[in-house]
């Protein structure tokens, strides 16, 4: 059904439920095309997080901790697990997706271009592009380009993670409140070097809406803008604070003054109809 790749390449894991077998032949059909194997991980169930992550959810009776939705707590319980097998496995890092996604030819390339990756990378997100302007870091070739962010984008669809960044986010997890993609798009709480591929070569939620996000009525791609707004984390004053620091640590200071404007000027050009993303991209000194 897939073809063998290199060994040198990481294992890629998809995230599914038995019940949803159509999204899975969706996923095996694209990636045997592009001759990729995967291994299926069994999605968490609403509130039957494993035994080992049950406290970062659920009260000794079972009951939520938080006001998560019993789909966005299977959804975190699901990342987190196979960051916990990775963290057991020889592996070094491994390619998470979930099973609605689009892949483009360019992804076996990016596989085979990790070592041109950052020395210090934890997590490469891998599909949404940012809606923020970013820094253009080394080329990649064919896979596109390394980039740092000015703002984290919020999906988990598809991203690739090491031992260092799946150690990271456990330690430093104590009780979740929010969604996985709005808690990882604030790498400062979690230390995490954060990269992203532009552009990028996953599109995400591309299917209707799964059985483990309509748990709880977790069906985002049909939330209003108003639910998304309420669903979000807030940031405040002191988390508003620590993330200018972050993006001024990351980009260097006048490549986040320089993201900052370019930010502006996409965000008034869009009013007048102007949505050419390629204007967020800035230029590092050292992009090749």
């Amino acid at each position: 059904m897939q073809q063998q790749i290199s060994a040198s390449r990481p294992p890629v894991v998809v995230i599914n439920l038995a019940s949803d077998a159509d999204r899975l032949s969706h996923m095996d059909q694209q990636l045997g095309e592009l001759g990729l194997t995967f291994r299926r991980f069994e999605a968490v169930r609403g509130l039957d997080a494993p035994p080992a992550l049950r406290h970062l959810f659920l009260d000794p009776n079972g009951r939520p901790l938080s006001n998560l939705k019993p789909g966005e707590i299977g959804v975190y319980a699901s990342h987190l697990s196979i960051m916990q097998d990775l963290i057991a496995s020889n592996d070094d890092c491994v390619l998470v997706m979930e099973d609605d996604l689009r892949i483009s030819q360019r992804l076996p390339a990016f596989l085979d271009s990790i070592p041109l990756l950052p020395d210090d990378w934890d997590i490469v997100r891998l599909s949404n592009p940012s809606k923020s302007a970013y820094l253009a870091l080394n080329d990649l070739g064919a896979a596109g380009e390394v980039i740092s962010y000015l703002r984290v984008p919020n999906n988990m669809g598809c991203y690739l993670i090491n031992k260092s960044g799946a150690e990271k986010i456990l330690s430093r997890l104590s009780l979740v409140k929010h969604a996985i993609d709005e808690d990882l798009r604030r790498p400062w709480d979690f230390k995490l070097k954060t990269y992203g591929v532009s552009p990028p070569p996953v599109d995400a939620n591309v299917l209707p809406t799964s059985s483990i996000d309509a748990i709880g009525a977790r069906a985002l791609s049909s939330e209003t803008g108003f639910q998304k707004l309420l669903r979000r984390r807030p940031i405040g004053p002191i988390g508003m604070l620590r993330r200018v620091v972050w993006q001024a640590q990351t980009l260097g200071p006048v490549s986040w003054v320089r993201c900052l404007l370019r930010t502006c000027l996409y965000r008034i050009g869009r009013r007048f109809g102007l949505r050419d993303r390629a204007f967020l991209r800035v230029r590092s000194g050292t992009a090749q």
